[in-house]
């Protein structure tokens, strides 16, 4: 399995759990717990795999274009959001807290925290989306076999200065 389609999965993985972690009164506490650590478990996974390039496009960022500052500033949000939900979600947690001998936080204020970021994460997610929809349309056309032959139409991956990405970095 290519680089690319690897992440491609990883990413739709990521992408399909999300709105099963928005409804946790759908899925009941203890599968939302459990998603929201395998969620985590994946975004962590994520990020080591795309580790070279999020080091690389940190490194030419003085110098990158417009687009490429807001797709770090973007990806720097939503890796904020993100590890502090997880966090919030932690400091609730009613069912795998209690597994490892730690009772779930009184404050009232957690509930809260938890539920704004989750939802402040899923608007930054849709930017991020938004923003790298011409790599995910490459990824999909790589990792999907939907027809023998490339078609021009769709714009190959880029990365996020406009160049084609080789890394197949988001």
């Amino acid at each position: 399995m290519t680089r690319i389609r690897f992440l491609f999965w990883l990413d739709t993985l990521l992408f399909l759990t999300l709105p099963l972690l928005q409804s946790p009164r759908g899925t009941g506490i203890v599968t939302h717990e459990w998603l929201g650590i395998g969620f985590a478990a994946v975004v962590a996974l994520h990020l080591l795999v795309n580790w070279r390039w999020i080091v690389t496009t940190l490194r030419r960022l003085a110098a990158g274009s417009r687009r490429s500052r807001v797709n770090a500033t973007l990806n720097g949000t939503l890796f904020v959001t993100m590890t502090l939900t997880v966090f919030s979600g932690f400091a609730i947690s009613e069912v795998v807290l209690p597994l490892v001998g730690r009772q779930p936080s009184d404050l009232r204020a957690w509930r809260g925290l938890h539920h704004v970021l989750a939802v402040l994460s899923v608007i930054v997610v849709g930017f991020h989306l938004a923003l790298n929809w011409d790599w995910i349309v490459g990824a999909a056309r790589n990792a999907l076999p939907l027809q023998s032959t490339p078609d021009a139409s769709v714009p190959a991956a880029l990365d996020v200065d406009g160049r084609r990405d080789e890394e197949g970095g988001e």
